[in-house]
């Protein structure tokens, strides 16, 4: 959230025309901005020296040229005869110089002591006072800057639409987050033009407190205004996804996807999860076969996983293969090689089942560690491969989950019948 050059940049600009009115111009005249304030008018004077100094260097600070601007401000800060009006308006322009040079802590520093010498009009006073707390809160500084929030509304005797906001986004830094709301919609009903980023804080604030009803409804307004916005439509999806409206949720993915607005890894990983939660197997393996074939879904264990997953729901078994295959090597634990053991298996691949098998048992970190066995013992033993077949089967053996299964293919295969394959489990 860095703060706009610009703005600094104008506040400046505005002390330097206040500075001129106060000499031209008697100050009670001017519009008061603030008639509730409770900081009186300090009087608004300087040395025609002192003037011309600060006049120059608050044009070169908006010219960019902070560099040529420091003596000219450092001469006025040196100067014990200069005014209180001089001395604030230079350590203001020595602010806006640090700022400039990317030194936040300094350019606070200096704005406080244009504070503390108390020489500024009011309406360059309050606005020095509410940039510091702007810098605060860029610098994750958030409760100083609720603090000086605080201190500007009571100097001021005045709130408005741009300070509120500030000030919700405080609360929302600080986990306070029906403070943050409360002050948001106030901020909200004081203009007709509310920025999007406060949306965003009240949106994010009833999503906290798990008001997720409110939350969509305000994402709904706005989607409503914008029907193409992803973001908005990846982030009701999710407020759908926690508020445990997955129905909805998929209903909206759904409906993205046929407006062209599903295009990134997430959105695909998304839709196909949704159709999986939804019961939709099918749906979820033809997304991740279509993210996949434009390239879309980026490649990594999770995705590779995913597809496994989900195709395998779907009983699409060549799919699934492919998925857990490639998933495989960068797996860190043997559970995807299992899966994959078990569909080569039944794919009337024991060979290559059991290449699967025996990376899923040295990899380790198994939750079927039985199973394993008893399956890796299945795939030999339709290879003929009978002596390895019953060792594992007697490792198998050794698990409560496939004690009694192992038992029985021993004893089988001791009175010399062979073992039928058994019947695929429905994932």
């Amino acid at each position: 959230m860095k703060l706009s050059k610009w703005l600094l940049a104008a506040i400046c600009a505005t002390g330097l025309l206040l500075a001129g009115a106060a000499i031209a111009k008697d100050p009670k005249k001017a519009e008061n901005q603030y008639p509730n304030a409770t900081r009186q008018e300090p009087k608004l004077d300087m040395s025609a020296g002192d003037q011309r100094d600060l006049n120059k260097a608050a044009d070169l600070v908006n010219e960019n040229k902070s560099a040529d601007a420091q003596p000219l401000v450092a001469k006025v800060i040196a100067n014990d005869k200069a005014s209180k009006y001089a001395q604030s308006f230079a350590h203001q322009l020595q602010g806006q110089i640090y700022y400039d040079q990317d030194k936040s802590d300094q350019a606070i520093a200096e704005y406080k002591k244009a504070l503390e010498i108390d020489g500024l009009a009011n309406a360059q006073h309050f606005q020095v006072l509410y940039t510091i707390a702007q810098l605060q809160l860029q610098d994750e500084k958030y409760k100083d800057s609720l603090a000086t929030l605080d201190q500007w509304e009571k100097l001021t005797g005045k709130q408005t639409a741009d300070e509120l906001a500030l000030k919700a986004n405080a609360y929302y830094r600080t986990d306070q987050y029906q403070p943050a709301v409360d002050t948001m919609k106030k901020a909200v009903s004081m203009t007709d033009k509310p920025n999007d980023s406060w949306t965003q804080i009240l949106m994010a604030s009833y999503f906290e407190l798990n008001q997720y009803d409110n939350a969509a409804q305000l994402v709904q307004q706005q989607l409503a205004k914008n029907p193409n916005d992803k973001k908005l439509v990846n982030q009701l999806a999710t407020i759908y996804i926690q508020g445990d409206k997955p129905q909805q949720a998929l209903d909206l993915m759904a409906k993205a996807k046929s407006q062209g607005l599903v295009t990134t890894s997430e959105d695909y990983v998304q839709l196909a999860k949704l159709y999986a939660s939804a019961e939709k197997p099918k749906d979820a393996a033809a997304t991740m076969k279509e993210g996949f074939a434009k390239g879309a879904i980026q490649p990594s264990y999770d995705t590779y996983k995913l597809q496994g997953d989900v195709c395998t729901q779907a009983e699409d078994d060549s799919c699934a293969i492919e998925g857990y295959s490639k998933a495989s090597p960068l797996a860190k634990d043997g559970n995807v090689d299992y899966q994959l053991g078990y569909l080569l298996f039944y794919s009337n691949k024991s060979k290559d089942a059991i290449d699967a098998l025996n990376h899923a048992i040295s990899k380790g970190g198994l939750r079927q560690e039985g199973e394993a066995y008893l399956l890796r013992g299945d795939a030999e033993n339709d290879l003929d491969q009978t002596a390895a077949a019953k060792t594992d089967w007697q490792k198998s053996a050794g698990y409560p989950s496939t004690r009694t299964m192992a038992e029985q293919r021993l004893k089988a295969a001791k009175t010399g019948v062979k073992i039928q394959k058994a019947a695929k489990k429905k994932k």
